[in-house]
């Protein structure tokens, strides 16, 4: 019967990711021009587009490049090409089955195979993930500071804020570790979320509640460990740093690139400034798939560095193709060497 309960549950959620998806899919739309938007794509530089698709490969690159050196600051190496055909993989999961499982257990589950070690791939990527997060929050609160005409916007210094607030959090935890959970501040916290989210009574809420902090707890112990590790290697630390430095370099040059596929050379300074901000709104996980979400994300803020709704559009629709793309050669790759991970 919990069962039933728990795959309707699942169906729902799914139905209204989908619902949401759609409805700011559909904004989008019906806010531009279709003539003006269907002009774009039929002026689109094909040079500039296969560019843009090449730095798509070369993006995913730089991710598992970091992902493979994080496994061998764990004693784990694994192939450098074995890690960059799961990071494919992952991309298949999260846009092509996003309501079974998430790209990052695909290829966590074809790695921890490999490895014999699921827990140390999983804390790789974990590990991955949160120093990605870290630096767009530092960036989210710096960069805005170099276009001071966009710190007088709400939604700029607003979402600045919001990036000081999730980095002072992550401060506490990574200076108080285990101790930072007995702080009356985030005890507070947590004992607010457990009252909202009835888990502060007896029943299954309270059952998940414990199961998902014992899980935390583990991951945290661990990821502490690792992060003991890269204190005690300044080298591979810095190594890190850089790899996930150029990632972000990377991210903006794929939307320059993306622009000048449309024919519009924008403002590098003006697109690094507000990107932080954009991907911080196409993070919120309301939407299937960030479907919907990161499109209205791009328009809206590089419409603040003066870049049209139609143009952005297009340039959002061009990015989206991108990432199925990336998921196809995910699902080729798959087809020889198939995940299987519990959904």
């Amino acid at each position: 019967m919990s069962s039933k309960k728990s795959q309707l549950k699942k169906r729902i959620t799914l139905f209204a990711k989908c619902l949401i998806s759609l409805v700011f899919l559909g904004i989008l739309f019906v806010s531009v021009d279709p003539q003006k938007l269907k002009e774009q794509f039929s002026q689109i530089n094909p040079w500039f587009a296969v560019a843009g698709v090449g730095l798509s490969f070369v993006m995913v690159g730089a991710s598992t490049w970091k992902w493979w050196l994080l496994l061998r600051i764990q004693n784990c190496p694994l192939p450098f090409l074995d890690l960059y055909r799961w990071y494919f993989v992952g991309y298949f999961y999260s846009n092509f089955l996003p309501s079974n499982v998430g790209g990052d257990v695909a290829r966590a589950w074809l790695a921890g195979k490999k490895a014999n070690s699921h827990s140390t791939v999983l804390i790789s990527i974990f590990a991955e993930r949160f120093t990605g997060l870290i630096f767009m929050l530092l960036l989210a609160v710096i960069l805005p500071f170099t276009q001071p005409e966009l710190l007088k916007l709400p939604a700029v210094w607003m979402g600045s804020c919001v990036a000081a607030c999730g980095l002072l959090m992550i401060g506490l935890l990574m200076a108080f570790g285990v101790k930072a959970s007995k702080m009356k501040v985030v005890q507070g916290l947590l004992g607010f979320a457990q009252k909202i989210l009835r888990a502060d009574r007896p029943g299954k809420t309270r059952k998940i509640w414990t199961q998902v902090a014992s899980k935390l707890e583990v991951l945290s112990e661990k990821l502490g460990e690792l992060f003991v590790v890269l204190r005690q290697r300044p080298v591979a630390l810095l190594h890190v740093i850089l790899l996930t430095a150029l990632y972000y370099v990377l991210a903006v040059g794929n939307v320059l690139l993306a622009y000048r596929a449309f024919g519009v050379w924008a403002d590098p300074a003006g697109i690094a400034a507000v990107l932080p901000v954009a991907l911080m709104v196409a993070m919120i996980p309301v939407g299937l798939g960030s479907w919907g979400i990161a499109e209205g994300a791009y328009v809206y803020y590089f419409g603040l560095v003066g870049l049209g709704k139609d143009l952005t559009l297009a340039m959002g629709i061009f990015l989206r193709m991108k990432i199925l793309l990336l998921g196809l050669v995910g699902l080729v790759v798959n087809l020889k060497e198939p995940a299987q991970p519990e959904s």
